[in-house]
């Protein structure tokens, strides 16, 4: 597997990483992969490291080429504008672009690129699976900002009020009791998926703190999240096999829902 670092706006520190692994060989018949990228949260504020390279490592078990995107943030920096909207989309765009212009190097199926995010990732997922210009085949929002402002982000729009009859089928999980997102902000969304006909599944779990990421020991404390919470992961998984596709035999064969 390669790893790559690409700078994007090396004064706002908005860096991609790439996790490239093979084709061919001992991956016989597989000539393209389908591509994952991992927005991580941090109420743009800056992006958790909790929510990037961990999350990358399933998708990557999974078969997928991963991208880790660190998008314009403020930094805690008084005054500072970096994640003024629309920079954060504009960021993710930018990186889309960089994806597909690489596909043939990075073995990418540009047909088949998804997107996760959390927290404030979640929101910038949720605003790339309505309005980017690179839309995302499917989108994973984990625990996400919808509709709630985020006090450091004021200029961010409220997500629901965004989604449309082409908006991508999306999965959405959250905790019931999280305190710092409320979950009405996931209920919003999925409203208005479910007003326009949307593909989407749910998991919302009895309790979780926020920011909980794959639910793993060394990331979480399991006494504050539910045993069913690291679920997830595998869900989400199994529902991008049936979203986007799946390797059978080493080619990946498309079995779309909706």
């Amino acid at each position: 597997m390669e790893t790559k670092l690409i700078t994007l706006n090396e004064e706002k520190n908005v860096t991609l990483t790439a996790y490239i692994q093979p084709v061919g060989g001992e991956f016989w018949g597989m000539t393209k992969r389908p591509a994952m990228v991992i927005l991580p949260g941090g109420g743009y504020q800056y992006c958790s490291a909790r929510e990037a390279d961990p999350v990358a490592f399933p998708y990557l078990k999974a078969g997928y080429q991963v991208f880790i995107l660190r998008y314009s943030v403020n930094g805690n920096i008084e005054g500072c504008e970096n994640a003024k909207w629309d920079a954060p989309l504009r960021d993710y765009d930018q990186a889309v672009d960089i994806i597909k212009e690489n596909a043939e190097d990075w073995h990418v199926d540009t047909s088949r690129i998804a997107v996760i995010g959390f927290s404030a990732g979640g929101h910038l997922a949720a605003c790339a699976a309505t309005s980017a210009r690179n839309k995302p085949r499917a989108a994973i929002l984990g625990y996400p900002v919808i509709s709630t402002t985020i006090p450091w982000n004021d200029t961010a729009p409220d997500a629901s009020k965004l989604v449309d009859e082409n908006t991508c089928p999306c999965f959405v999980f959250a905790s019931r009791n999280d305190g710092t997102v409320p979950i009405r902000d996931s209920l919003d969304f999925i409203n208005a998926l479910n007003a326009h006909g949307i593909g989407f599944e749910v998991h919302i779990y009895s309790y979780a703190n926020h920011g909980f990421s794959t639910c793993e020991p060394q990331l979480n404390n399991r006494d504050w999240c539910c045993n069913r919470t690291a679920d997830w992961v595998s869900d989400s998984i199994e529902w991008l096999r049936e979203t986007v596709g799946d390797f059978t035999d080493g080619v990946l064969g498309d079995k779309k829902r909706w």
